[in-house]
């Protein structure tokens, strides 16, 4: 589903007309038409206010995958990775694949070890390795 439909979609989730809408995000009506009709691109400023006021998954936004809607927690959470598109000035898509990242059990654990090996333990190192070469075998 492309992401103006994904926001036709969250739309009719929280029973908002258009107008509703574009109220609650502070722009023009036409502007959310336009959007779901993808006559245009939403940009970083539309796609924030929508993840942050409507409560939205971002990884849902961008992708499709996952919960339409977030808890408290995972509000927190893409607040954080939204501080991090900026400092470090990800594309879209390169967003996408740190939650892609981070939602996966085996990439996150290896994460996990690299800020453990950071933290000086080196048991995590051999772990990592073993598990690196693991990947190493299959993928070549």
């Amino acid at each position: 589903m492309a992401l103006g439909k994904r926001i036709k979609e969250i739309r009719k989730n929280l029973n908002l007309t258009s107008a509703e809408l574009a109220i609650k995000l502070d722009i023009p009506v036409r502007t959310i038409g336009s959007y779901e009709r993808e006559e245009a691109q939403p940009g970083p400023k539309f796609l924030s206010a929508l993840i942050e006021k409507c409560h939205i998954n971002v990884n849902w936004l961008l992708s499709g995958k996952g919960n339409m809607f977030i808890s408290k927690k995972m509000e927190l959470d893409i607040n954080y990775i939204t501080k991090i598109q900026e400092r470090f000035n990800l594309t879209e898509e390169e967003v996408k694949g740190l939650i892609d990242i981070l939602e996966s059990d085996a990439s996150r654990d290896m994460v996990l070890k690299f800020i453990q090996i950071k933290r000086g333990n080196k048991d995590a190192l051999e772990s990592l390795l073993c598990n690196l070469q693991g990947i190493k075998a299959i993928y070549g």
